[in-house]
């Protein structure tokens, strides 16, 4: 699938946008700028209305779009994808676990939100009601807690250290992780960027602009949804040349869409 044909979301574009950004932008520039993914204008208008409801965005008293208090917490989680290496310790063989059974399953909305929140974290579920993770973050299990709860998991959560599990069924990392997949997805974005890199030079402002998004979007998210696996599990020599390149990446796009959002706000 080329980069022109992959899926567009006006949310996720307008957050995307708002997020980097570094002042308030206007309505205008996000409509005209969405004109470059195909969106409508009156795609972007609605879906900038459902996201100041609830409560994603905030119009600013310059008349610009920022962040909403929720979506702050999210975003400052994201940024931190460039240490993701330096956030990790050796493995010693334990686990972090966490209890969700006492938390029920009724409320849909906020049954995906944990489920969001935990996977961010790279919690996979070993047992009914029961999440669990290597123990080789370098968080305080408290800091952890209540980062999760910031991020919308109940506060009624249980969170402990596992250094032994008595019973039949044992943590396989080819059983809770997708490690193949994870590997060879290292290596299949590191390429695209590089690829990108390597030929964006001769594309014209709008195309490279539309690309770097569309890309680093993807990388991005691959990256903050990683489950920062130890060594011991994963080929961290790739997920740390995706992320090397990828901060590469990053600062040439970012400097494409500093130029674009000027041009469309002088245009």
């Amino acid at each position: 699938m080329s980069v022109r044909a992959l899926p567009h979301s006006a949310k996720k574009l307008i957050l995307n946008l708002v997020k980097e950004a570094d002042q308030p932008i206007s309505a205008i520039s996000l409509v005209r700028i969405g004109g470059l993914f195909e969106l409508e204008p009156n795609n972007i208008r609605v879906t900038l209305n459902r996201l100041v409801s609830q409560g994603l965005l905030i119009l600013s008293d310059q008349g610009g779009y920022v962040l909403g208090e929720e979506a702050q917490v999210l975003a400052h989680q994201q940024k931190q994808w460039q240490l993701l290496e330096q956030g990790l310790k050796p493995w010693k063989g334990d686990w972090i676990a966490i209890y969700v059974a006492n938390l029920g399953r009724r409320d849909r909305k906020q049954l995906r939100k944990r489920e969001r929140v935990t996977t961010l974290w790279g919690f996979r579920q070993f047992d009914q009601g029961l999440l669990i993770r290597p123990d080789n973050l370098k968080i305080e299990l408290a800091s952890l807690r209540q980062n999760l709860i910031e991020l919308g998991l109940e506060s009624e959560v249980c969170i402990f250290r596992v250094s032994e599990f008595q019973c039949d069924k044992q943590p396989s990392e080819l059983a809770l992780w997708p490690v193949q997949k994870l590997n060879d997805n290292y290596l299949a974005l590191t390429a695209e960027m590089q690829s990108w890199l390597a030929s964006y030079a001769e594309k014209n402002l709008q195309d490279a602009a539309r690309e770097s998004f569309l890309i680093g979007n993807k990388v991005l998210h691959d990256i903050a949804y990683d489950p920062r696996l130890p060594q011991e599990m994963i080929d961290s020599a790739r997920r740390q040349q995706m992320v090397e390149t990828m901060i590469h990446f990053n600062a040439v796009g970012r400097a494409i869409w500093a130029e674009l959002i000027a041009k469309v706000g002088q245009d």
